[in-house]
């Protein structure tokens, strides 16, 4: 006995309808995960465009049943409406500047048409090709904009929601300029194109979906290893950053026997500068003093946050330590910090010591906190490792 698989427009439109309610529930349930993380904007726009496009093929179910308005002009316009909250969703999630009025325009131009076409002169193939049109038109700027992501730490999950866009919109250029050469008897029939149509939204809804839900996990990712690996106050990598950048290039350097130094920097009385000028002021002064350190040192040169007002350089590669470590040293000391009132300076002691191929880690800095304790003795003071 032979079965026959038989569908017609409406089941596959209803299969579509259902898939996207699938993607919004997903979209949902990571929204209500993360509900506490302000920062993530454009979430719930997400979700409300997978809504669109459901209720869209969904008022398009009941076309010859239903007023005109409610499944022509009012399903078409909640579908292209979608194309809209994808775009405002992610270009808020990427922190992207984009057009609201941009979104209107097309929105109104497109529905002006359908107006046109269905109430003042009635024209099936001219609406069709008019909200085609008004699809492509979205649909490039959704492309333009997911481009632009591809310069972010986001564009894995960008990629592959650009190329599943990308995909689509050929496809819609072709199906206009189809309906355009080759006006259908019936646009509404089961032809080839529809189901392609159809098809294509079932696919794309995937790789959307996908792409945005990989897109929110990448950030929390990202947002995860910044907590882990960067100083909140100075922006600079913490302790546990700053320790792994010294065991990796420890052990680099015992593979290829380089060179390789580190020095422990300590400001000097810091606590008599939160005293006098208060905890606002320190902070200032630990971002200033880690930026000036910063600006200081090559690029392949490290510095970190050691802990409180201590801070680790570590420079792989040939260095005149001693040299590198007063030059260091100078350049706060003549530093000048303002904190609205009156400015006032600081000055750091530095231990230095120069890394041998034996050396473990622990030893290394053993030897930097040695260092700079005779030089805390003295302050404003380098001192190198084996000095006494």
């Amino acid at each position: 006995m032979n079965i026959v698989f038989q569908f017609d427009i409406r089941t596959i439109a209803l299969f579509v309808a259902l898939t996207f309610l699938v993607q919004a529930t997903v979209i949902g349930a990571q929204a209500y995960l993360i509900r506490e993380l302000k920062q993530y904007h454009g979430v719930g726009a997400a979700l409300f465009a997978n809504l669109c496009v459901a209720i869209g093929l969904i008022l398009r179910l009941f076309a010859g049943e239903q007023p005109t308005f409610l499944v022509t002009i009012l399903a078409n316009a909640v579908i292209l409406a979608a194309s809209g909250l994808y775009y405002i969703s992610f270009s808020r999630f990427l922190g992207f500047r984009y057009s609201r009025w941009l979104i209107v325009s097309v929105m109104a131009i497109s529905v002006f048409f359908l107006l046109y076409f269905t109430y003042w002169k009635e024209d099936i193939e001219d609406r069709a090709i008019s909200l085609s049109l008004g699809s492509v038109a979205m649909t490039g700027i959704l492309i333009r904009q997911l481009w632009r992501a591809q310069k972010t730490s986001l564009r894995f999950s960008a990629s592959l929601m650009l190329a599943s866009f990308l995909v689509y919109g050929i496809f819609l250029i072709i199906r206009t300029a189809s309906l355009i050469m080759n006006h259908p008897a019936d646009p509404a029939s089961f032809t080839p194109m529809q189901s392609a149509t159809y098809l294509f939204s079932f696919a794309l809804s995937f790789f959307w979906s996908m792409g945005f839900v990989l897109m929110v996990s990448q950030r929390l990712r990202n947002d995860l290893m910044e907590i882990a690996t960067i100083d909140v106050l100075t922006r600079i990598p913490n302790r546990r950053a700053t320790q792994a950048f010294l065991e990796k290039e420890l052990s680099r350097m015992q593979r290829n026997e380089g060179d390789l130094t580190v020095f422990l920097i300590d400001i000097d009385d810091f606590k008599q500068v939160n005293d006098r000028w208060g905890h606002v002021a320190g902070d200032r002064v630990l971002i200033r003093t880690a930026e000036i350190f910063q600006s200081m040192i090559r690029k392949q040169d490290f510095v970190g946050r050691w802990g409180g007002e201590e801070f680790l350089i570590v420079v792989p590669g040939p260095c005149n330590a001693k040299a590198l470590a007063e030059r260091v040293r100078s350049g706060i000391a003549t530093q000048k910090y303002n904190d609205g009132a009156e400015p006032f300076g600081i000055t750091i002691s530095i231990g230095a010591a120069v890394v041998r191929q034996a050396d473990p880690i622990d030893q290394i800095l053993r030897k930097t906190d040695q260092a700079l304790y005779r030089a805390k003795r003295m302050k404003n003071a380098v001192s190198m490792e084996g000095e006494s």
